[in-house]
């Protein structure tokens, strides 16, 4: 039996009106997640310093800047605590992530420091290496993934 000739298969152009295939179904984020992680770390690095936020507005103007994944409060609180053990493993205790309580909710406190944005651009690294490491795993795979 002969194997098929991938290399002579010649696609056309798509027929007018066709729609692009290109939209990405929504995701839901989950605690752990190097793509979600790599996200919520982008978001955060952006985020003022020095002022004490509301989880919940940061939660909301986080969905709101990625329209197509869906952050929980659960999920990113969780994150940060993850992001406020690293800071404390690499600085000893300097607290620069400051997670607290009011009123209506969690608060987060970024406090600038010399050493915040450095430190940002690490573990942003490190989920984005990860993701790339999921995503090349998924393709050696064969569309396996952690998920499957």
């Amino acid at each position: 039996m002969t194997q098929p000739r991938t290399d002579s298969l010649r696609l056309t152009d798509a027929p007018d009106g066709m729609p692009q295939p290109d939209l990405a179904p929504p995701q839901i984020a989950r605690s752990g997640d190097a793509f979600a992680r790599l996200r919520i770390v982008h978001f955060l690095s952006r985020l003022p310093r020095n002022s004490t936020l509301q989880l919940r507005d940061t939660v909301a103007a986080l969905n709101a800047e990625f329209l197509d994944w869906y952050f929980s409060e659960k999920v990113v609180l969780a994150e940060v605590v993850q992001l406020q053990a690293n800071w404390s493993i690499s600085f000893h205790g300097e607290d620069r992530i400051v997670l607290d309580r009011n009123e209506r909710g969690h608060t987060l406190l970024m406090v600038d420091s010399s050493r915040m944005t450095a430190f940002l651009v690490a573990e942003a690294t490190r989920a984005a290496e990860e993701a790339n490491e999921e995503l090349r795993r998924f393709t050696l795979g064969d569309g396996v993934s952690p998920d499957n």
